[in-house]
């Protein structure tokens, strides 16, 4: 009975000695596999990925760096150019104030001049005829009325009752009042009236008005002291109506028979002659026959042909010439050489602003 039990008793020592071991060995194998897990390296490619991707992080820091540091020197830039604009404005209304302040100055002592002048004399010129304006200022600078023994050249042909050649070919087929009535023309009789209004003391005065013909207007030969004989000159131009087209050297002719000595001419115009007289001894051909009736139209050419051709055929010798040219479209030569004969002539030549007179 005793040596059964012992038996069992061995069993169990053995048996718990087994698992024991067994328990041992799976801690160390647990501590063996914890070991090898912590000292695996990590992969190659990873570490290379990671390194690229530090690297591409630094250079977009870099850049970023970079681009703030450009971004503060342009702030930087504007802000100094702001500076600078606020202090030239600041220059430029200073500018401002002190020419603002001068100006005050010069109208002030224009005012204290015009006073002056008003209180000094009469507004109303003492002129033979009356005219529009108030006296003194209605002369033009640049031009003076001068000479003993004058005369006065007149264009009444059809373009001198309008600016433009459409209005001039309007009125062509208008009536004869509505010639006279017409804004270019009215000027002109206007300029006339302020040349006989200026009139040297105790000169003579011939006015020839012409387009195709001519025709002398008042007497022959009238006075500055005669105020009578100027009005009638005024009262039969405002008679005439433009038309038909434009002879200088008939004018030429009537104005050398009708006053002889002449000292100075002024010829008040608006461009070249379109006519010659007939058998004057101009050379005609196809395309330039300056000849009333021959052609109906003429060119820039034949114009300037047919001013050379008047200047020829009727000089007037030793008289300054002063030219008065209201220009008319399509007619580019005629200022050129209007200027050549005043200029050559030691005489005035001017093209006025249409406010005068």
């Amino acid at each position: 009975m005793s040596i059964f039990k012992k038996r069992r008793e061995d069993g169990f020592n053995l048996a718990f000695l087994d698992v024991m071991a067994c328990g041992l060995g799976a801690v160390i194998l647990i501590l063996i596999l914890v070991k090898f897990s912590a000292n695996t390296d990590i992969p190659v490619e990873e570490l290379e990925k990671l390194q690229q991707e530090l690297n591409a992080t630094q250079s977009q820091s870099d850049g970023l760096a970079q681009s703030l540091s450009q971004t503060e020197a342009e702030l930087a830039a504007q802000s100094l150019s702001l500076e600078e604009a606020k202090t030239r404005l600041q220059q430029i209304q200073l500018e401002q104030q002190a020419v603002t302040r001068a100006l005050k100055d010069e109208l002030a002592v224009v005012a204290d001049l015009e006073s002056a002048i008003a209180a000094a004399g009469p507004l109303v010129a003492d002129d033979p005829i009356e005219i529009q304006g108030a006296g003194e200022e209605s002369y033009l600078v640049g031009l003076k009325v001068e000479g003993q023994r004058i005369g006065i050249l007149l264009d009444m042909s059809a373009s001198m009752s309008a600016e433009s050649l459409i209005e001039v070919i309007k009125s062509k087929v208008g009536s004869d009042a509505q010639k006279r009535s017409g804004n270019k023309w009215q000027r002109t009789l206007r300029i006339l009236s302020w040349m006989l209004a200026r009139l040297p003391s105790n000169s003579e005065v011939s006015v020839v008005a012409y387009n195709d013909t001519s025709k002398v207007l008042g007497s022959a030969v009238s006075r500055q002291s005669s105020p009578e004989q100027l009005r009638q000159i005024v009262s039969q131009a405002r008679e005439l109506a433009p038309t038909q087209g434009t002879n200088l050297q008939q004018a030429l002719q009537t104005m050398s028979s009708t006053m002889s000595n002449i000292s100075n001419l002024y010829v008040i115009t608006d461009g070249l002659p379109t006519y010659v007289n007939p058998d004057s001894g101009f050379r005609l051909s196809r395309s330039c026959s300056p000849i009333k009736g021959q052609q109906a139209t003429i060119t820039g050419e034949c114009r300037v042909s047919a001013f050379a051709h008047s200047m020829r055929a009727n000089p007037i010798p030793g008289v300054r010439t002063h030219v008065i040219l209201l220009p008319l479209e399509g007619d580019p030569a005629a200022p050129a050489l209007y200027w050549s004969w005043a200029d050559g002539t030691r005489g005035t030549f001017i093209a006025p602003a249409g406010t005068w007179p």
